[in-house]
């Protein structure tokens, strides 16, 4: 029952996070009643805020007749998805709602940076200082996650993905960097968040996705002479699922 509880309570949290995902990148804002359309401003109906169902309902399309964000099911899946799995390997403990805000902050992070190609410095900054909080307060009873090993992650992944946005600066002077400072900033929180001991092991999900999907770009572009390929792809967003897949699968220990 109380299973059943949790998968609903991700399927709900996952529509909420798609209205902040589609509202902030195209009205800079994050509140607002009631909840509309942003194409139109036309509200919309309770139906059609139902997770998954009311995507299914709608065929995909908004009410102007353009297509809805595939990506709007995903994040309502895999916040509900995460949070069962979670639930089910340390029940209501502190470490799941630490675990749950961090798929949370990911789940935001992830689709924006996929739909937009941009990290909020004040999302992730601010899911940063949350981390930083909760292993201050908890006072070392946050499982395999002490406040220092919580800061040590930050500053190792802090430098390692400076170095990496300066060394695309280097590859790519004259073009758009396709790692940016917001990279940087993710790298901080997933450092935050993982801790020294769980970083590497979180990020090497999404750096064989990340690596996997660009040798197909380079092999379509270069091998085929494809020109309908993007240039770049956001890694930002293959980091945030890839450390969501981490969380659902490896045990915290």
């Amino acid at each position: 029952m109380l299973m059943i509880l949790v998968i609903a309570a991700g399927l709900v949290i996952g529509s909420l996070l798609n209205i902040v995902i589609i509202r902030l990148p195209r009205e800079r804002r994050l509140l607002g009643w009631p909840p509309h359309c942003t194409r139109t401003g036309e509200p919309l109906a309770l139906w059609q805020l139902l997770p998954i169902l009311g995507w299914v309902l709608q065929r995909g399309r908004a009410p102007d007749g353009q297509l809805l964000p595939w990506i709007a099911p995903l994040v309502e899946l895999l916040s509900a998805t995460a949070l069962a799995l979670l639930y089910r390997q340390y029940g209501f403990s502190l470490l799941f709602f630490y675990l749950g805000f961090v798929c949370l902050v990911l789940l935001v992070t992830g689709a924006i940076d996929w739909t937009h190609r941009f990290i909020y410095v004040f999302v992730i900054l601010g899911g940063t200082g949350g981390v930083l909080l909760v292993n201050l307060l908890a006072g070392g009873s946050l499982p395999a996650l002490p406040l220092r090993d919580s800061v040590e992650g930050a500053l190792v992944a802090g430098v390692a993905f400076i170095l990496l946005f300066l060394l695309a600066k280097v590859l790519f002077p004259s073009r758009a960097v396709p790692f940016g400072m917001g990279d940087v900033y993710l790298g901080i929180f997933l450092g935050a968040a993982f801790g020294r001991g769980h970083l590497m092991p979180a990020l090497t999900y999404g750096v064989m996705m990340a690596g996997v999907v660009a040798a197909i770009i380079l092999i379509l572009k270069h091998g085929f002479g494809r020109r309908d390929v993007p240039e770049y792809m956001p890694y930002g967003s293959y980091l945030c699922l890839g450390a969501i897949i981490y969380l659902m699968v490896q045990e915290w220990a």
